[in-house]
């Protein structure tokens, strides 16, 4: 996984610097065919003097920009373009985004502004009356934009810029985090869990089995039978009036019952530890 990140991180790498070099390479001489398609005072469509008219060949799906010199105050009425019936065609102010796209002279300085913009409603002869007291100069935006697009150094440039770069900060981006992964320290899971001796293992089996036993009442615990002998001694007839017939009595009870559970618990602990030693 880390190694296949690395390696489009490589690659995208690599073709972002190759196009920010092509970029580069293309940068000045499509600069000089940008300023020269867009230089106002060569590509025109009309150029107009104060107090001055012309008439020009207008198609109905363009868009006509009037341009001034920075700085000149013009009014919307200044400016008036008349159809062959005699009628005034209106235009329309740009937009803030419009008037900051100034255009540029011979020598590249962005000094002309727009001023208005007209469309016209079918294809015919029209004519701009320039009544102000400033140059005006009538520009087609579909014929620069159409110039601009056609000419493959301004692509190359243009679409090197638009990727190269943004290319260059997704690899740099990557680069980060390969690195920060890679310093990364792994994580270790460490089981603290205590390893029992061999005589805790012991202690504890046997703990075990002498509870089952005791449980199952393989093993007789202490004085389990007590009660069971007090009452059986409770229900000797014993003669108090001569204790050497009480003194009998007492010792065949004895010889009866204790030498009996002594010889049963003899043989089941014989028996536990046989089984002990069998391993069971």
């Amino acid at each position: 996984m880390k190694s296949g990140a690395k390696l489009w991180v490589k690659r995208l790498s690599g073709l972002s610097v190759i196009l920010i070099l092509v970029f580069i390479g293309t940068y000045g001489e499509s600069t000089d065919k940008i300023i020269q398609i867009m230089n106002v005072e060569e590509n025109n469509l009309l150029e107009l003097e104060s107090g001055e008219e012309g008439a020009i060949q207008l198609e109905k799906i363009r868009f006509y920009t009037v341009v001034t010199l920075e700085g000149n105050e013009i009014k919307e009425y200044e400016v008036k373009l008349i159809d062959q019936d005699g009628e005034e065609i209106s235009g329309y102010e740009p937009s803030s985004i419009e008037k900051m796209n100034k255009r540029p002279d011979s020598s590249g300085k962005l000094v002309f502004v727009p001023v208005i913009i007209f469309e016209v409603p079918s294809d015919a002869e029209y004519v701009f009356h320039n009544q102000g007291n400033n140059s005006l100069w009538v520009l087609d935006d579909i014929e620069i934009q159409s110039s601009l697009i056609s000419d493959q150094i301004i692509l190359v440039s243009m679409f090197s810029c638009c990727l190269g770069f943004p290319l260059g900060i997704i690899a740099l981006i990557g680069w980060l985090v390969v690195w920060r992964t890679k310093n990364k320290s792994p994580q270790k899971l460490i089981v603290n869990e205590q390893i029992m001796t061999t005589d805790q293992l012991f202690k504890q089996y046997n703990a075990k089995s002498e509870k089952s036993m005791i449980e199952n009442d393989e093993v007789p615990a202490p004085f389990r039978d007590i009660e069971k002998v007090t009452v059986t001694i409770n229900e000797l007839s014993l003669d108090d009036d001569d204790p050497d017939v009480t003194k009998e009595k007492v010792k065949q009870f004895l010889e009866e019952h204790v030498g009996f559970e002594e010889n049963d618990n003899a043989k089941e602990s014989d028996g536990n530890w046989k089984n002990w030693d069998d391993g069971e």
